[in-house]
């Protein structure tokens, strides 16, 4: 392309690269006159204008990411952060709270909010379940999956940083309301209990406070214990519909030439109902194939209450300075009632009823600061600071055992039949730090290394967590065959004084642990412009990382207690990127990095915990050590129009140390975790979003105005794990460890995937778009194929066992219209339209032994919102 480009035409081009000489810019802005026709031909350059399509943020980083915003949540649907990313190319949910991206799970992502790391209410877990954020409260959703030195050097997977909105342009007033209907619930009955008279609020009145031991474990603590009705039967009842509310407004003040001020605040309450009807069960090694060792139906309704709340104060000081405050609370209370029915692995029939509330909060307070400072050689400084507080309680668990024989049911004597259980985490993450940056420019005819940035900045993170738990064994329930209710039976119990409790504490169970990260972080790095079209980033990050759990039973002697997993490590992250424009709107890069994944407190700390999802016990091994790994990208990504792009990445992954949940030999389910000695993972991801104006292409007047969107993508990976070496474990008592060490062989299998590591995972979207009736119409499919949810049991035999999320279609519709002198939206979402359900299951052969299955019904919402 041959032609005069003036220095205001440049600046015009955001949009776009354009390479034109600094000298022939300054010449341009020194003419005052329109340059004489001679005189411009004699001026003429061959300028070249590649990129015109690539988006800002892709442009401007130097890292393969995915961005989400407000238009791709109403597109989709998605009421929170977890279901909007599972629409994102290489990630995969889990337990429909956590994600996994690119075939690693959830221990390898790390979830950031504006910029800050996040304390987790899962006892689980040290990532917090992304289903928390409502998405009527985020501006965007960032996934980068390639690693650079500003971002924490614990990066596996990819890093996942939630954005709230910001001050806003004008003021609004938003007030929406939704409600729905879930085929396998609504309006049918299931499995409930009355609970606290608060529970709809999602708080817990005190009713479940755990009484007090003032005079140690006597029948007047059991009585305490056991003396309110509503939190010991189980009922049948018809189950109402889902509904939810929010609301959300916000304003702009111009306080002078020089001083704005922006609002925003929302605020959100929702009420949803599951059930899950399906199998549980475990398998026996039989010769070459499987036996079902034993199989019960499982039958559960869960009641989930929502609440969240933002509110975010921003400045905007002399066009040049930024300053917001941001407050997040959001809160999630789970109430459930199940039955676990049918053949024990003792071969008898019994029946176990459980009654469960957990509660799991998060806020978080932050002020950030973005400046600019022309006068220091247009030197950017942002610095974060925040402090994040999370919890889970579960004040008040009960599970009961009966035996069934002859027709008749009665509640078991057995140890551990009839228990109570409380427990809570307190997590809390403090974060500060700054970023800077420092543009460099070569003035005269420059080429080459034209543009540099400086970049360099600082953080720290303390993550503290402190969790206890409480059980609680009733005895002495063997002469209550006559009495049918469990309040009844433990009624006359403690009034007959044949009732006892026994607390389960000691070596084997310690109710208590303490667990700290702190990590002190510095970086430098540099952003150079190489040639014309050819861009380069390299850096490196340096973390100096103390870990430590300290497992105690309470009232226990300290004086030689042991602080049983510590990892205190100094490490260096560097990484470099290659980003190449060749041709037009292509774009390629290349990247490598080294970072690493710290065991999650829960996997260093060796007391026994429970996972209330799968009802499997776990233990920590304090001997685990962080892994580390070498990544490797490419990645080319072709913009045909904007917002339009195909894009294609290879990755592999070199990991040392990786850390796998296996089975461990035990009647029941139970799991540990180990080091693998080494494993490799690798795939590619296809990404398509292209609109098609169906009018012009098909001439038919039914298109006029609307477009066809496509939106699709695909990866396919495989991961390789490497038994060749030796894994430490306990041998000692949870208390007081002991390392022992083993040939890996003996404890996985060598050449197996990695857990959670899924071959394919697809989404597509196809969309009708009218954009004078404001109207959009979304089919959307998800799939994910297989993955190892807990590996296998080489000592018995027992293979893994492999789960299979459901495969989703979804529809959604979106209308925005104008009624009175307001503006509305109505949205129409069914979900999961063919009803798939979950599996999950151990597998050898022609035999299959369910472990763990449930349906899923279909959800059809409907919702109107209202716009001031």
């Amino acid at each position: 392309m041959k032609r005069i480009l003036s220095a205001r035409t440049l600046l015009l081009s955001g949009a776009c690269l354009v390479w034109l000489s600094p000298a022939l810019a300054q010449e341009e802005l020194q003419t005052a006159e329109p340059a004489a026709p001679v005189e411009a031909e004699a001026r003429q350059e061959t300028i070249v204008v590649r990129g015109a399509f690539i988006p800002d943020e892709k442009r401007s980083t130097s890292e393969v990411s995915s961005l989400i915003d407000e238009g791709d949540f109403s597109l989709q649907g998605d009421g929170d952060a977890a279901a909007a990313l599972a629409r994102v190319a290489g990630i995969a949910t889990a337990e429909d709270e956590f994600i996994y991206v690119r075939g690693l799970n959830e221990r390898y992502s790390t979830a950031l909010l504006n910029g800050s790391p996040l304390p987790s209410p899962a006892p689980l877990r040290r990532v917090v379940p992304l289903n928390l954020f409502p998405t009527s409260a985020l501006k965007s959703v960032l996934v980068q999956k390639t690693y650079s030195p500003n971002l924490p050097g614990e990066f596996g997977g990819g890093i996942v940083d939630l954005r709230t909105k910001t001050v806003p342009d004008e003021a609004f007033v938003t007030i929406g309301a939704k409600s729905s209907y879930d085929t396998e619930v609504s309006l049918k009955d299931g499995l409930l209990y009355d609970g606290s008279d608060t529970d709809w609020t999602g708080f817990d009145d005190g009713s479940r406070d755990r009484p007090s031991l003032a005079d140690g474990l006597t029948p007047e603590f059991g009585r305490q214990l056991t003396d309110n009705s509503s939190l010991l039967v189980m009922q049948e009842g018809e189950v109402p519909l889902n509904f939810s509310v929010d609301l959300s407004g916000g304003n702009r003040y111009d306080l002078n030439d020089d001083i704005s001020m922006g609002v925003i605040a929302a605020a959100g309450y929702s009420n949803s109902w599951k059930q899950k009807q399906g199998r549980r069960g475990y398998a026996f090694s039989s010769g070459d194939g499987l036996g079902q060792f034993y199989d019960q139906d499982r039958r559960s309704t869960e009641n989930t209450i929502e609440l969240n709340g933002l509110a975010t104060v921003g400045l905007e000081l002399f066009s040049d300075h930024e300053i917001k405050f941001t407050g997040l609370v959001t809160r999630s209370t789970d109430k459930e009632a199940r039955i676990i029915s049918g053949l024990n692995e003792e071969s008898v029939e019994e029946r176990v009823d459980a009654l469960e509330w957990f509660e799991q909060q998060l806020w978080s307070t932050q002020v950030q600061g973005e400046h600019f400072f022309p006068q220091l050689h247009d030197l950017k400084v942002n610095w974060r600071g925040s402090y994040s507080e999370a919890l889970r309680d579960a004040p008040y668990q009960l599970s009961n055992i009966y035996i069934v024989r002859n027709g008749m049911t009665r509640l078991s004597s057995s140890s551990a039949a009839n228990r109570f259980q409380f427990s809570r985490v307190d997590d809390d993450t403090t974060d500060f730090g700054f970023d800077a940056e420092l543009p460099f420019s070569r003035g005269g005819d420059c080429n080459y290394f034209c543009e540099t940035d400086l970049k360099f900045g600082y953080g720290y993170v303390e993550n503290d967590r402190a969790a206890r738990s409480f059980i609680y064994d009733i005895g002495g329930v063997g002469g209550t065959d006559g009495l049918s209710r469990l309040d009844y039976i433990y009624n006359y119990l403690f009034q007959s004084g044949q009732g006892s409790v026994s607390a389960i504490a000691g070596e084997q169970f310690p109710e208590f642990y303490l667990a700290t990260l702190e990590v002190d972080a510095a970086y430098v790095g540099i952003d150079t412009q190489l040639t014309p079209y050819m861009r380069a980033s390299v850096g490196v990050r340096y973390e100096d990382a103390i870990q430590a759990v300290d497992t105690q039973v309470i009232g226990a002697d300290l004086s030689d207690n042991t602080v049983e997993g510590v990892i205190d490590e100094a490490d260096w992250f560097p990484a470099v990127t290659i980003t190449w424009n060749p041709i037009e709107d292509l774009q390629v890069r290349g990247g490598y990095s080294e970072t690493l994944t710290r065991p999650q407190f829960r996997e260093l700390a060796p007391a026994v915990f429970v996972n209330t999802e799968t009802d499997a016990n776990f233990f920590g091994n304090p001997y685990l050590v962080n892994a580390s790994i070498k990544n490797y990208d490419l990645r080319a990504e072709y913009y045909f129009a904007r917002d339009q792009f195909l894009t294609f990445g290879l990755f592999y992954k070199d990991l040392k140390n990786p850390i796998e949940e296996i089975l461990v030999p035990a009647e029941t389910l139970q799991t540990t975790f180990i080091n693998a000695p080494a494993a490799k993972m690798y795939g590619f991801e296809v990404e398509y979003e292209q609109v098609l104006p169906m009018e012009r292409w098909t001439g038919l007047g039914f298109f006029d105005s609307r477009d066809i969107q496509i939106k699709t993508n695909y990866t396919w990976s495989d991961s390789e794990i490497s038994a060749d070496g030796e894994v430490a474990f306990n041998v000692g008592t949870n208390l007081n460890p002991v390392r022992g060490t083993t040939d890996a062989a003996g404890r996985i299998e060598d050449g197996r995937r990695m857990q959670g590591q899924s071959e394919h995972i697809l989404n597509f979207q196809l969309g009708l778009i009218n954009e004078s009736a404001q109207s959009e119409l979304n089919l959307l499919v998800n799939y994910v194929s297989d993955r190892i949810r807990s590996g296998e049991i080489l000592a018995r035999n027992l293979p893994a066992i492999l789960e299979q999320p459901p495969a989703t279609v979804d529809l959604v519709w979106n209308k925005t219209f104008e009624a009175g002198t307001g503006e509305y939206q109505f949205s129409l979402n069914v979900q999961n339209i063919f009803q798939e359900g979950y599996e999950a299951y151990q597998e050898r052969g022609d035999d299959r032994v369910y472990v763990d299955t449930y349906g899923q019904g279909m959800i059809v919402s409907v919702g109107l919102k209202r716009m001031f």
